[in-house]
């Protein structure tokens, strides 16, 4: 019998029929992805669980599975994995591929068919292979890579949502009870895979408002806000409880702690949790005397401050008091633990019918605040000669 070339058989097959290419190595069990379409939960939350997702037209044999995800350079891959489907024709995506919300990307891959080079210059054959290698169809986008075909869908993450809560939420300046802030994602329940610096947390002082701390939401903040203290948040604790300073409330007024994506590409939908402080009434002082002459040996101030103030921050203050004005003499800084100070009498004179005594108390921005005072008149009242001569 005579034998037949191979390669003239299948020039005989494409000829005889037509556009339709037959290639006698493909087997028939192989997946045609055309047939294949998938079921996407339609919320997703990042780290917020297992993402299972329905396959339909085929039994998962021989595709492989790839996630990606959309980042401010491109296209990054997260992982590849062949597809492994259960009972119910599910495939199962672990939760700590989806770190961050987005735009994400489930692709299945299969051999592309092993054409011939012999016949790649077939007009027909070559129109049709020009038409496979990319076109949208109802679900999902499939197109030819080098060796394989890819069938692609588009999906969308959101970010989990933070609770951020602050107790207490009225305050004195330096308080005595310790500020706590509780920060919860109640819908996290895995840790990512891949670990990035995703917020921060930040401690604002805005001021005084008229309408409450409105301007100090981490978004329309006042001119006059200061950062007090930030922290970098890495993933997405479930629940993380953290004790703030209490140096960092040295002004009263609103203060706002809030969460900010570290990147533009973060979440918009902030966290934050408002504070007002009042002046405390641990701020004490008294001068010593019913008036600055006669002068002995000088005049002795007495003070009282809460007990985490600024080390060596603060001061008393000595003005003279020239009808409606204060005109500074002299000051002494207090150092922690010190709770008396003595001004020399030669710091007075009769130019000033009387002298006030200030506390000033410095906060970590390094504003300063007159929190007390004390004037004394600077000659005894006429009551008081009686009583001396």
């Amino acid at each position: 019998m005579r034998r037949v070339p191979l390669a003239a058989l299948l020039r005989v097959i494409i000829i005889a029929g037509g556009a339709n290419f037959v290639n006698p190595y493909v087997s028939e069990d192989r997946v045609d992805l055309n047939q294949v379409w998938v079921e996407i939960p339609s919320t997703l939350v990042a780290l917020g669980g297992d993402v299972h997702i329905r396959v339909h037209g085929t039994s998962g044999g021989g595709l492989k599975v790839r996630i990606a995800r959309e980042d401010d350079d491109g296209r990054a891959l997260l992982a590849t994995m062949p597809l492994a489907l259960d009972a119910e024709n599910r495939m199962t995506l672990p939760c700590g591929y989806f770190s961050r919300g987005g735009t994400y990307y489930l692709e299945l891959i299969s051999d592309k068919d092993p054409y011939l080079p012999d016949f790649d210059n077939t007009t027909e054959v070559k129109r049709n292979i020009d038409n496979k290698v990319k076109r949208d169809v109802s679900d999902g986008s499939l197109m030819e890579t080098g060796d394989s075909v890819v069938k692609s869908w588009k999906f969308d993450v959101m970010w989990p949502t933070a609770n951020l809560d602050v107790t207490p939420e009225q305050i004195q300046t330096y308080p005595e009870r310790q500020v706590m802030a509780l920060l919860e994602f109640p819908r996290v329940v895995c840790t990512p895979i891949e670990s990035s610096a995703d917020f921060w947390l930040e401690l604002l002082y805005c001021g005084h408002s008229s309408g409450g701390a409105v301007l100090c939401d981490g978004k329309n903040t006042s001119s006059h806000a200061h950062v007090l203290y930030s922290e970098q948040m890495h993933g997405f604790p479930g629940r993380r409880t953290m004790t703030l300073r209490c140096e960092l409330f040295g002004q009263a007024g609103d203060y706002a702690l809030t969460l900010r994506p570290a990147a533009a590409a973060g979440p918009q939908d902030l966290a934050t949790a408002f504070i007002k402080a009042d002046w405390s009434e641990q701020f004490v002082l008294n001068v010593h005397g019913g008036s600055v002459f006669p002068c002995g040996d000088g005049v002795r101030v007495l003070f009282q401050y809460p007990e985490c103030v600024l080390e060596g921050a603060d001061r008393v203050r000595v003005f003279g008091r020239d009808a409606d004005r204060l005109r500074y003499v002299a000051e002494r800084r207090v150092r922690r633990g010190q709770h008396t100070a003595s001004f020399d009498c030669r710091l007075f004179s009769e130019r000033y019918p009387e002298y006030c005594f200030v506390y000033v108390s410095q906060a970590v921005t390094g504003a300063v605040a007159d929190v007390r005072m004390d004037c004394l008149p600077t000659m005894p009242l006429s009551g008081n000669k009686k009583n001396i001569s």
